[in-house]
């Protein structure tokens, strides 16, 4: 049973005011913007498309700030963005704890589903976009840059390794990884969790062995 999550969010110790934010089955609710009627910006659980995900550091020689950030996009290509910092290492890991509560709230509410469902119409030969990422009963097929261009490449199932770092997991070519390799980003690419989760599943029920 999917279990609804409310929230208080101070997003800094510059802005005092403990913001909403509603995880709800149904929907998602935050409290953003600073207007006396109408603070709040939502979107209904089937309008929401992707998410992304990160913590940008703030440093000068040594880290004193970090900046957690959710990003929420909808159809409309509408954007919710859940963000909020900490300095000197002040609450650091609570701040942390309560960044990793609402990526698993968001994931398990939103975006699980998604992902059970891509994998379903792959098993059933149909073709999809995660992201820029194109899956098909072929391969997977990305963009790979070269000197003055880029260009897209399909690598056959066969044929494709994944790699998962701490912010970003690599696909590539296990034949040819120089060439043939492309990047996502947790933080800067739309539904790389997702993808991540769709090609591990999808390599892992081929019985492919991951270099």
């Amino acid at each position: 049973m999917k279990t609804e999550l409310r929230l208080k969010i101070k997003r800094s110790f510059l802005d005092n005011y403990k913001r909403e934010l509603h995880l709800h089955p149904d929907f998602i609710k935050f409290e953003d913007k600073d207007l006396v009627n109408d603070g709040f910006t939502s979107f209904k659980t089937n309008e929401i498309k992707e998410f992304c995900y990160g913590v940008t550091l703030y440093q000068y020689r040594l880290v004193f700030g970090r900046e957690y950030q959710v990003w929420i996009k909808n159809f409309d290509d509408e954007i919710l963005k859940i963000k909020f910092t900490s300095y000197f290492g002040i609450k650091k890991l609570k701040v942390h704890e309560l960044y990793s509560e609402i990526i698993t709230s968001v994931w398990d509410l939103y975006f699980k589903e998604k992902t059970i469902a891509f994998i379903e119409d792959f098993k059933q030969g149909k073709s999809f976009f995660i992201g820029e990422a194109e899956i098909n009963p072929e391969g997977i097929i990305i963009t790979v840059s070269k000197l003055l261009k880029q260009e897209k490449k399909l690598i056959a199932w066969n044929d494709v390794g994944i790699r998962k770092y701490a912010t970003y997991f690599s696909v590539y070519s296990k034949e040819n990884p120089l060439d043939f390799n492309r990047g996502y980003s947790y933080q800067k690419d739309w539904n790389t969790f997702v993808l991540y989760n769709v090609v591990n599943t999808i390599i892992a029920n081929k019985n492919i062995k991951n270099d």
